[in-house]
């Protein structure tokens, strides 16, 4: 079975992640293959002649600057989804089709129905959480002000409309422990 993993930025889902992992899901990671397909000097190269030298720190991706460009502009980001999203999405599908025999394959990816890759999933699984308590992690985690957290969230799918779609739901309003208990009964459903 591939479950797929989303819901909004800072919401718990690396938390939920690690947990399946432990318990012996395998997981595929987008943002893990998006961090290795930045860095391959062919995608560097067309990064910087789309966006700018000012991207680039000794020969590497300065993500930070990146990202403040592409949440300025939606045709940034949209520019920024047509070079990378294609190449991810051959990465996940091929690394599916080397797992295959797994039990229960997590397919980790925070814009799952931005980018249309629910099709490769059985079930979708939204861990959500409220926007207060979203924007405050976001603030102490990525070390960013308040109206950046805000502007990150606002260029995602609104959490309704994910929930619409989702087949199973996490609510991580709580603590961690109750995150951890949520997780694990969910697995002991999906594996039994």
């Amino acid at each position: 079975m591939i479950l797929g993993l989303t819901g909004g930025i800072a919401s718990g889902k690396s938390t939920v992640s690690k947990k399946l992992k432990e318990l012996g899901s395998y997981i595929i990671d987008a943002d893990k293959i998006s961090r290795e397909v930045s860095d391959s000097t062919e995608i560097l190269k067309k990064l910087e002649e789309n966006f700018g030298l000012q991207i680039i720190d000794s020969g590497h991706l300065d993500r930070k600057k990146l990202r403040e460009l592409v949440f300025e502009k939606k045709e940034k980001r949209e520019l920024l989804n047509s070079i990378m999203h294609p190449i991810i999405e051959k990465k996940i599908v091929k690394e599916i089709e080397e797992n295959k025999k797994e039990k229960l394959i997590i397919l980790d990816v925070p814009l799952l129905y931005e980018t249309k890759l629910e099709y490769l999933c059985d079930k979708v699984l939204v861990v959500s959480v409220d926007e207060k308590i979203q924007i405050e992690r976001l603030k102490v985690r990525d070390k960013i002000e308040k109206k950046m957290a805000k502007k990150i969230i606002s260029t995602q799918m609104p959490l309704t409309e994910k929930l619409k779609k989702a087949d199973i739901h996490i609510e991580n309003n709580g603590n961690l422990d109750e995150l951890l208990e949520k997780t694990k009964m969910i697995y002991t459903q999906l594996t039994m």
